[in-house]
């Protein structure tokens, strides 16, 4: 339609009006338009010029047709409130009031453009006065529309009136309406007025929150988009319990909601669930998101969260796997991957895993970081010191916040199972100093590391100690204490540490049972140590030093009983100087003797 096609002063109009009339030639005396007709009529056409105008991109058009129609109907509110926006922002505001207020005279019972009105003049014109009166007017106009309500209240609150915004609120909550949006609406200001900036509410805002929702409640019924509404409010309060059922219900009806609604409505259910611990429902919830949307990142972030709490961890690695394939922008989805793989004893598939994030990820200190920890764990305890150094060097140069305590021992750890004791011992003291409140388990280790193989015992014990200090009650600790007892001769102090260590150990650990019952047999009490023996073989069959150990007192008893050996002299416990050191693990290591206090590496 060419704009040459619009004549507001002939007799048809415009194009669109011949179109209308279907009036090629002189039309029939009973079909010709009266002068109100016509006139709407030529409006009708202006506004479709407009639409066409607007719908190629051109906005100048569009407005110049649109405030034609409006000069021609200024009662069509819908479009005068449209070309009073576009005028407003462009900073013709006088413009758009009068558009406005020719509305308002052609309309006179409509609320819409005395409320726009309001908001000009409060927003643009800072005339509050102004702004209240129109705004009075559309609620006297329209007093079970909400907005009218939440108009005069925002202009309230900006005018600092709290009490005349609260006021209005008390209003708005005594209509008579059973539109459920009215009390959706209310309770969503309520709300979000009672919220803040806090995240928890206060138990006085919620009874007018929970009052306007229960009206709402009554007139929705089963309309989907309505319920959820109501459960986003109940869980924005805080009351998730009231917004489950609301969720499960609007998820319920198979055309209630758009897919990309229900997905939201149920990735909100099953955050709630797990919120209050009904994880298995959670799951299912997420499984069911995971169906509709397969290619939806967060679902599978939130599964491996939730597999992983349930200790599913073949379950969550998966998951977490997906997500991997689904994003695979982010290293951090490697390292939690090959977290999981290392908790289900899979090091090899964790270093596999920690190889490919290199490769994708080149430089990236936590990567380095988690892939030596890996290969420790597998075995690979050269390649691991490799990677730890390497993982150091990439830190000092871009995340010197890894350099922290626990990076020194996970690193002395790697340095003493690759056999290079007196580099361990360093790294070991170090990620002590660097957290000495936090250091319990590297005094344990170094302490243990050093009582083990018999040397520094005196230093061992001390460690030891600070380790207990911390963490008293500490199974592993006690029997690093009973160890290093033992392998100072002192056999009762060993054996009162390990019987705690045996009781507060959870799960039971083949180690101690085997401290327990080389301490017995060294207090000349066989029997009681096949019983400790025997419990560590138990939880460790493949370790064949058991049997040994086993077999060797049994025969030791059986000579006692036949006499082979006087029962009443029997041989003194050897010292810790004479004897060596029973295994610890199934790799057993003899103990050096007891060094001289004064060795300089005691220092």
């Amino acid at each position: 339609m060419g704009q040459g096609a619009f004549t507001p002063g002939s007799r048809r109009g415009s194009v669109a009006s011949d179109i209308l009339l279907n009036t090629p030639s002189e039309a029939a005396p009973d079909l010709v338009l009266n002068k109100e007709g016509e006139r709407k009529s030529d409006a009708l056409a202006a506004f479709a010029e407009g639409v066409a105008a607007e719908e190629n991109g051109d906005t100048e058009r569009a407005l110049e047709a649109y405030r034609r129609s409006l000069a021609l109907d200024p009662g069509h509110t819908d479009l005068a409130v449209k070309v009073a926006l576009e005028l407003v922002r462009r900073d013709q505001i006088p413009e758009g009031i009068d558009v406005l207020k020719d509305a308002a005279k052609a309309a006179p019972k409509a609320a819409v453009p005395p409320l726009c009105l309001s908001q000009i003049y409060a927003k643009f014109l800072k005339k509050p006065q102004l702004a209240e009166r129109y705004a009075q007017q559309a609620l006297s106009l329209e007093p079970k529309n909400f907005a009218t309500y939440l108009a005069l209240f925002d202009l309230y609150l900006t005018t600092g009136q709290q009490r005349k915004a609260t006021a209005i609120l008390e209003r708005a909550s005594k209509v008579k309406t059973d539109d459920p949006e009215f009390w959706l609406d209310l309770a969503d200001v309520q709300a979000r007025t009672a919220m803040g900036q806090r995240e928890t509410p206060n138990p006085d805002d919620l009874p007018p929150i929970n009052a306007s929702l229960k009206k709402a409640l009554e007139g929705i019924g089963d309309h989907a988009a309505q319920l959820v509404k109501a459960a986003d409010l109940y869980e924005m309060t805080q009351q998730g319990e009231e917004a489950i059922p609301l969720y499960q219900k609007a998820i319920a009806d198979p055309n209630g909601l758009g897919e990309t609604e229900r997905t939201n409505a149920r990735d909100k259910l099953a955050r709630l669930l797990l919120h209050y611990d009904r994880r298995d429902e959670a799951i299912a919830v997420l499984e069911s998101i995971m169906k509709a949307a397969p290619t939806r990142y967060e679902t599978y972030e939130q599964l491996g969260e939730l597999y992983s709490a349930n200790g599913q961890l073949e379950q969550a690695t998966a998951a977490y796997q997906q997500a991997l394939l689904v994003n695979s922008s982010n290293p951090n989805h490697y390292i939690r991957i090959a977290d999981l793989q290392l908790q289900q004893r899979k090091a090899a598939d964790a270093v596999a895993t920690l190889q490919e994030a290199q490769k994708r990820f080149p430089g990236i200190a936590q990567i380095t970081y988690s892939l030596a920890i890996a290969q420790g764990q597998a075995g690979q305890h050269q390649e691991a010191l490799t990677m730890f150094a390497r993982a150091l060097h990439e830190a000092e140069r871009t995340d010197a916040s890894l350099l922290n305590g626990r990076f020194f021992f996970n690193y002395g750890m790697a340095a003493e199972q690759g056999g290079n004791l007196e580099a361990a011992a360093e790294l070991l003291r170090k990620s002590i100093q660097m957290d000495p409140t936090h250091a319990a388990e590297a005094y344990n280790y170094l302490g243990y590391m050093w009582a083990d193989r018999g040397n520094h015992l005196q230093e061992a014990l001390d460690l030891i100690e600070h380790a207990l200090a911390l963490d008293p009650e500490n199974g592993a600790y006690l029997d690093s204490l009973g160890w290093c007892y033992f392998k100072l001769g002192n056999f009762d102090a060993a054996l009162e540490n390990l019987q705690k260590a045996v009781e507060r150990l959870e799960p039971p650990d083949p180690v101690v049972f085997d401290h327990l019952g080389d301490t017995y047999n060294a207090l000349n009490r066989p029997s009681e140590a096949i019983i400790q023996w025997k419990r560590a073989q138990d939880l460790d069959p493949a370790d064949e030093g058991f049997r040994k150990k086993i077999a060797e007192a049994e025969g030791r008893i059986s000579r006692d009983s036949a006499g082979a050996l006087p029962k009443t002299t029997p041989s003194p416990p050897p010292s810790a100087a004479q004897e060596a050191a029973p295994p610890a693990v199934s790799t057993p290591v003899p103990p050096e003797p007891v060094p001289d206090l004064d060795d300089p590496l005691d220092e």
